[in-house]
């Protein structure tokens, strides 16, 4: 149960003397500390005043009237003809890094120079001092420029900030001569189209049995066929209406007699004699059933006839109305194509129209703007005094610390009791102390 409470008796003996030699290690190389320290923060000072150039920033805003977040989802085009030439004829809504990129790209440095030169008869180099960032949660963009001079700062951020609108300005108008020249070739290329287009669908109305005369055809063949299919239907009706006659009339005529019994009065025998005669109600129905019958037989063969007429009539019909539709479709699909032609060539000439007035707007002022024009900074930016003292301050107290320990580790030399009983774990029974002149002539030690 003593082990443990010894243990942790030693564990704090031991770093208690860890933190005395610490401390004694920071008390024997305080000077040295302390005096590097002040030199590190002499030199940062020194260079901060008198060596480094101060740096002046100057800051310019602009605002972006359209921005999308990701690029190609800000607008949906229709599709077909329509779609491509409005994405050919309207300007694309870029992204914020897209604006960011076109402010700090070379070629609006190079714009920014050449005016300076030609404002100052100098050239000002000044890759590296433009700085573009988006501001959070808005459409403005904030313009850093720093200079060694304060008026030039100011002023290239301001003519940084008129060659972009300047610049958006010609690359739109470029980019809306191009769609033009586009959308005018387009057109050139569509009216020669629709030229031929209509100049076939002239030459195939042109031909014999076109699509009109089929039509009248087609027409007058049908109003036959119904014609002679009504004259067929009148005749079947009247071939039963005559078969019924002829079979009553076959039924009654077999029901009478040809002949019937007639009493007359015989001179010669001057008696009353039976004598047969024609029996006329028989032979008045013999004779109509034989009209009947003829009539019947008529009847048939105009029926058989009309019959033949009518089959070979809507045959014909038939091969006229195939011919009919596949020469309406043709013609069809000519005029579709004509129209869609035209519609097209008055798609393009309005897209053209439209195009043409964009280009005359100043689409620079309408994309970007600038809300805030630099003003002439009063303070410099770089380099912060404060600050850099603060920092040679802070390396220096560290640096000569690290280099206090590296010293005291490197040496190996016993100098106090301390030492002794620390590096040889011996007790020290006395010291004799080093004499000098001064302990020596005043018998300090006795002598």
């Amino acid at each position: 149960m003593s082990e443990p409470g010894r243990l942790n008796n030693s564990s704090e003996e031991e770093l208690e003397i860890d933190l005395r030699q610490l401390i004694q290690v920071f008390k024997k190389w305080s000077r040295m500390i302390l005096a590097g320290t002040i030199l590190c923060v002499i030199t940062a000072g020194l260079l901060s005043f008198f060596v480094l150039n101060p740096v002046y920033e100057a800051d310019s805003l602009l605002m972006v009237n359209k921005a999308t977040e990701k690029l190609g989802s800000s607008q949906t085009q229709g599709e077909g003809l329509e779609g491509v030439v409005s994405s050919v004829s309207t300007m694309p809504v870029w992204t914020m890094n897209t604006y960011i990129g076109q402010i700090t790209s070379p070629t609006l440095k190079d714009r920014v120079i050449k005016r300076m030169e030609e404002e100052h008869g100098s050239g000002i180099e000044i890759f590296g001092n433009i700085q573009a960032v988006a501001v959070k949660d808005t459409n403005l963009i904030e313009v850093k420029v720093t200079s060694g001079d304060p008026y030039v700062a100011a002023e290239m951020a301001n003519i940084l900030a008129q060659e972009y609108v300047e610049f958006m300005t010609e690359k739109n108008q470029e980019q809306m001569s191009r769609s033009v020249s586009f959308l005018e070739t387009q057109k050139e290329k569509t009216d020669e189209e629709l030229k031929q287009a209509i100049e076939a669908l002239q030459e195939y109305e042109s031909k014999p049995r076109g699509v009109a005369v089929l039509d009248l055809e087609f027409t007058s063949k049908s109003q036959d066929v119904m014609s002679f299919t009504s004259r067929l239907k009148s005749s079947q009706v009247d071939i039963q209406q005559l078969s019924s006659g002829v079979q009553e009339l076959e039924s009654g005529l077999a029901a009478t007699s040809p002949t019937i019994a007639v009493k007359k009065w015989d001179q010669f025998s001057n008696a009353v004699v039976l004598s047969e005669e024609s029996n006329p109600v028989y032979e008045s129905m013999a004779a109509q059933l034989s009209e009947r019958r003829t009539q019947l037989a008529e009847k048939l063969g105009e029926v058989q006839g009309l019959s033949l007429l009518v089959d070979s009539m809507n045959s014909d019909l038939n091969a006229l109305q195939a011919e009919l539709v596949q020469k309406k479709v043709e013609q069809e699909h000519l005029q579709r194509e004509v129209e869609r032609l035209k519609q097209n060539s008055e798609t393009l000439a309005q897209k053209a129209t439209e195009t043409q007035i964009a280009k005359s707007i100043d689409l620079g002022d309408t994309s970007v703007s600038v809300v805030s024009a630099a003003a002439l900074p009063e303070n410099p930016v770089k380099p912060n005094k404060k600050l850099n003292m603060a920092i040679a301050f802070v390396l220096g107290l560290m640096i000569f610390s690290l280099l206090a320990f590296l010293l005291e580790y490197l040496d190996n030399t016993i100098k106090t009791p301390d030492d002794v009983m620390r590096e040889m774990e011996l007790p020290v029974l006395g010291v004799i102390p080093k004499l000098s002149r001064k302990t020596r002539g005043n018998g300090y030690y006795g002598g």
